[in-house]
């Protein structure tokens, strides 16, 4: 983890199934589980959670390697801002930043890193954005 550092992950698409099971679980608002629902709101039909949007970053980051690299725990997401709904059929990917890394006070053995962190749909909008700070192993001497 360097300071300047970029990386763009895979695609993933998201399905209506894909939706309505996580909605089901952890946020079961209506326009997250019908389509039906979701055509009296403001968003015209089914959405995804923010939450998923969220997780579904996280898990590019994590599948591509990036975010685990020498990783060991996360810190903190601040700043999330909800962009643009998560529509199913879209396909997403994610894109990283790491704006600081810094040696921890406790340990210099480990690094501190406060990731810019961007999903988005491939036709273009910015579903969320926020920074997550991480904790991880330094290796290269930072």
């Amino acid at each position: 983890m360097k300071t300047g550092e970029t990386f763009k992950t895979e695609t993933l698409e998201v399905s209506s199934k894909d939706i309505i099971d996580f909605a089901a679980l952890w946020d079961p608002q209506p326009f997250h589980l019908s389509a039906e629902a979701g055509k009296g709101t403001q968003f015209g039909g089914l959405i995804g959670s923010g939450l998923q949007s969220l997780c579904s970053m996280v898990k590019l980051g994590v599948e591509s390697g990036f975010l685990t690299k020498n990783g060991i725990a996360g810190l903190s997401v601040e700043n999330l801002r909800f962009r643009a709904p998560l529509r199913p059929e879209m396909v997403v990917y994610a894109e990283f930043e790491v704006k600081n890394a810094r040696p921890s006070s406790k340990d210099p053995q480990r690094i501190i890193a406060t990731l810019a962190a961007t999903l988005k749909d491939v036709a273009g909008p910015t579903i969320i954005t926020a920074d997550l700070v991480n904790l991880y192993h330094n290796t290269e001497g930072v």
